[in-house]
Order: structure tokens, then C-alpha cells, then sequence
């Protein structure tokens, strides 16, 4: 078998355990991975000694291993989720609601930090979870700011689907939702992602590149929008005049080159 071929079935083992809500059987695991149990049992064996893996009543989880190597690809690349946490903590601190920032993988949003709180409004998304891009406001900014030829790519190999019953399922009206996030510099989530919560996000920059968005969810009901914003858009600024004073190294999230106070869409 080629080293190819093992990394790859290591890296399915992998994400059948990440896909799973707690620990995930060894069973599972080989269905999930469509690997014969023999092969997916050897390869939890090898993953588990080298800390990749660590068991637990019912079967395995992730092992520390793999939150040491994330840190220290944190620590070494960008370094966005530590230079964004004390100013996402402070937003927290003033609005008392779930706090999130998020990166475009593929065509989803992966969460690096969530702030929240015991009266905060609860929201099902995880620290290194992914959601569709499409369902959330995070989602929405990245989008917005992407290249026109992902966002064609993402509507004709994903599609658009629907979290709630709100969500956006027509290309015609998310390309437009898109248009209108562009020219304010915010988006919002009305239910999309969860029914009764909505949320606001925002971009932040690395120079003129958008490298994440920030985001602030409250219960639909008491959620006055345009309160939010100026709070949420001072934050995410303050963010990007961090990344750029410390001179960070280059993004590793390949995403479209923008001037983040409007003057040139796309250069």
C-alpha cells in the first residue's frame, strides 16, 4: 500500500471520530469510513499511540495530539484566532451574547473561537465545528468577498442547503443578499441557522485580504440590529489593525483581495 493511500485512511478515521457528537465506537468508525474493520482497527491502534486518538467508555475521541499540532499551526501561521480572542472577549463583555469568529474552509465556516455565556443565547456550533457558509452570517461575509467563480462553484456543487425553513435556498437571492453584505460591510443571519436566533457578522482584514468574520448572536426577538452593528464593526477593525501592526505571516485562506473601505471591490 502506498503512503498515499495509509495517510488517506488515517485522515477518513480521523474525520469519522470529528464527525461524531462525543465518542464514537470502533463500529462506527469502520462504517463510517467504509474501511473493513480489521484495517480501521489497526489504524485506530496506530492513531491512539501516537495520541491522535484517546479512548474513552464507549470508543474514542480526539487526542490532545492533534489540539497540540492546531495550536502550534495557530501560533506559527497567522496567528488570528489569539490576536482576534481579547477584543471578541471584550465585545462579550459589553453585549453579554454568543461571540464567534470564523474562517471560509471549502464551502464552510469553521469556528476558531466562541465566547459565550450561562444567559447568552444558545447556538448549536462547536470550536472547530463546520456549518454550510450559506446558513450563517459568517458564511454570508466570506461569500461575499469571495472570488464570483467559488461562490458559481459552491451553488453548483453544493447547492444551497436549507438549515431552517428560512434559510436561502435560491441563487438568484443569495447573490443579491451577497450584493447588499458587499456594499455594508455586515451581514446578517434572519433565522437561517437556527429559528430564533439572528446574527450579525462582520469582516475582518489581514491588509485588504478578508481572513475571517466576527460574529454576534442574539434571540430574534430582542435583537435590535442596528444596535449591534457600530459595537461589532469597531471590534472587528480593531482586530484587523491588530493583525497588521503585529505583521503576521501570509493567510493560508485563499480568499479575494479587497479594499476594506470600498474603494476598489476586487484588485
Amino acid at each position: 500500500m502506498s503512503h498515499d493511500g495509509v495517510l488517506a485512511r488515517a485522515l477518513s478515521v480521523l474525520q469519522a471520530v470529528a464527525s461524531g457528537d462525543g465518542a464514537v465506537s470502533r463500529a462506527a468508525i469502520a462504517e463510517r469510513t467504509g474501511l473493513p474493520k480489521a484495517t480501521s482497527n489497526r489504524i485506530v491502534g496506530q492513531l491512539v499511540a501516537q495520541r491522535m486518538l484517546q479512548p474513552t467508555r464507549g470508543g474514542v475521541r480526539l487526542g490532545m495530539r492533534l489540539f497540540e499540532l492546531g495550536n502550534l499551526a495557530e501560533q506559527r501561521g497567522l496567528g488570528l484566532r489569539d490576536a482576534a480572542t481579547p477584543y471578541l472577549a471584550d465585545l462579550y463583555e459589553v453585549l453579554r451574547e454568543t461571540v464567534q469568529l470564523a474562517v471560509l474552509d471549502g464551502f464552510d465556516v469553521v469556528y476558531l473561537q466562541k465566547i459565550s455565556g450561562r444567559t447568552s443565547t444558545k447556538i448549536d456550533t462547536r470550536v472547530g465545528g463546520r456549518m454550510p457558509a450559506t446558513c450563517t452570517g459568517s458564511g454570508k461575509v466570506l461569500l461575499a468577498f469571495a472570488d464570483p467563480e467559488f461562490r458559481q462553484q459552491l451553488i453548483v456543487e453544493r447547492g444551497l442547503p436549507a438549515r431552517t425553513a428560512r434559510s436561502i435556498t435560491d441563487p438568484d437571492v443569495l447573490n443579491a443578499e451577497l450584493q447588499l453584505v458587499r456594499q455594508r460591510k455586515y451581514a446578517v443571519d434572519k433565522e437561517e441557522f437556527q429559528i430564533g436566533t439572528t446574527s450579525v457578522a462582520a469582516p475582518i482584514f489581514h491588509d485588504s485580504v478578508v481572513v475571517a468574520a466576527a460574529t454576534i448572536s442574539i434571540q430574534a426577538d430582542r435583537l435590535a440590529v442596528q444596535a449591534v452593528v457600530p459595537t461589532l464593526l469597531a471590534t472587528t477593525a480593531a482586530i484587523s489593525r491588530e493583525l497588521l501592526d503585529g505583521k503576521p505571516g501570509t493567510s493560508s485562506w485563499n480568499l479575494v483581495r479587497v479594499d476594506p473601505f470600498g474603494r476598489n471591490e476586487l484588485r
